[in-house]
């Protein structure tokens, strides 16, 4: 089963994530134990405690504009704690240089499509994303 944090303030975002990452996951044959799990974070002290307590995450996906702060705070203490744990900043941030120095794997633009974005969240964790999923 792959356990994905995603970190995001914005409610409607967040929940088409989900959505469209949970399909690619759940038919991924390298993902054995089921469907994945989704635990959703609408803060930086949101995602720190979930970072803390509720891992270990095989993903985490995390704005960088919350509503107490940077989200870079939450991409450093997931690489202090989990190294090896891939992390993908999605954010409406001007400038996503931040989050790489910070030490997210990737940094994407929220405006980028959804098929794009789980192609790239996909290829974080290794899996090759064949369900032809297009954006229209």
């Amino acid at each position: 089963m792959t356990n994905v944090l995603i970190v995001d303030d914005h409610k409607s975002f967040a929940e088409a994530l989900e959505l469209a990452l949970r399909p690619a996951l759940a038919n991924d044959p390298g993902t054995p134990g089921g469907s994945p799990t989704f635990v959703r974070a609408t803060s930086v002290a949101e995602g720190l405690r979930l970072v803390s307590g509720d891992g270990p995450f095989d993903l985490a996906v995390i704005d960088l504009i919350l509503p107490d702060g940077d989200g870079t705070t939450v991409v450093r203490e997931i690489k202090a704690q989990s190294p090896s744990m891939p992390v993908a900043v999605v954010s409406a941030s001007e400038d996503l240089s931040e989050a790489l120095a910070a030490g997210a794997d990737e940094a994407i633009p929220k405006d980028t499509g959804f098929a794009e974005i789980v192609a790239s969240l996909l290829r974080l964790l290794g899996i090759t994303d064949q369900s032809g999923t297009q954006d229209t």
